[in-house]
């Protein structure tokens, strides 16, 4: 059996029971970089580090080689709005976790059972905001930076955070076991009826979002408003 790249539980891979293979791989890198336009003095170009890195490509599912393929495209849809790392031929592709961002299925076929026998996946990943938001240390700037206030100028001109006074007094707070009454993640994607059944333990609490299971469980945001203590 080889094994060609892996994610969480997903591992692409061709064997003489199952072929799994991923095809038109793309992703990007890319500078983040604002243009000044009023600011007289100042550089024309500011770059602030990288945008948020994609990555996307194409799975081909049958049963003809032993994939039950209904069955993989709910598990898919499942695992959407879900982090982990990428790996591709055994070694870390990319930044440290990659989000499943959305999963588009085309090229169904459907026998006169109404069985699904084949269809095609494209899968979209794009990098953990808040794994992008860490500082990497030892980073060099690049180019001439727009060098902002400071630590300290920004603590004392932080607004107040009423999202996360209300969060507070409801009892939404690190480490309360809730469940989901909405419909959708943070991100817009449906939650689906089994994560609604179960009960999540809040991880982080972020203005008006809070992220549920970053250890073992589903790893996702959800909205506080769409949130009920179990």
């Amino acid at each position: 059996m080889a094994v060609i790249a892996s994610w969480k539980n997903k591992k692409w891979e061709v064997s003489p029971s199952k072929i799994y293979n991923l095809e038109g791989f793309s992703t990007s890198f890319k500078l983040k970089v604002d243009q000044n336009q009023d600011k007289e003095g100042s550089p024309a170009t500011n770059v602030r580090g990288r945008e948020l890195v994609p990555l996307s490509f194409d799975v081909t599912l049958s049963d003809v080689v032993g994939i039950n393929v209904r069955a993989e495209i709910e598990s898919w849809e499942a695992l959407i709005g879900e982090a982990a790392p990428f790996y591709l031929g055994g070694k870390r592709f990319g930044p440290e976790l990659m989000q499943l961002q959305s999963v588009d299925v085309s090229d169904v076929i459907i026998d006169d059972l109404g069985r699904i026998r084949s269809a095609k996946l494209r899968l979209s990943f794009e990098e953990y905001a808040d794994e992008a938001a860490k500082a990497k240390p030892g980073a060099t700037p690049k180019s001439t930076l727009d060098i902002g206030p400071n630590s300290q100028d920004k603590a004392s001109k932080k607004p107040a955070n009423p999202q996360l006074a209300q969060a507070t007094s409801t009892g939404m707070v690190v480490g309360a076991k809730v469940r989901i009454v909405g419909n959708n993640y943070a991100t817009g994607q449906k939650v689906p009826q089994w994560v609604k059944d179960r009960t999540h333990v809040i991880s982080k609490v972020s203005g008006e979002k809070a992220l549920l299971g970053a250890n073992g469980g589903i790893n996702s945001w959800v909205y506080l408003k769409d949130l009920s203590l179990a």
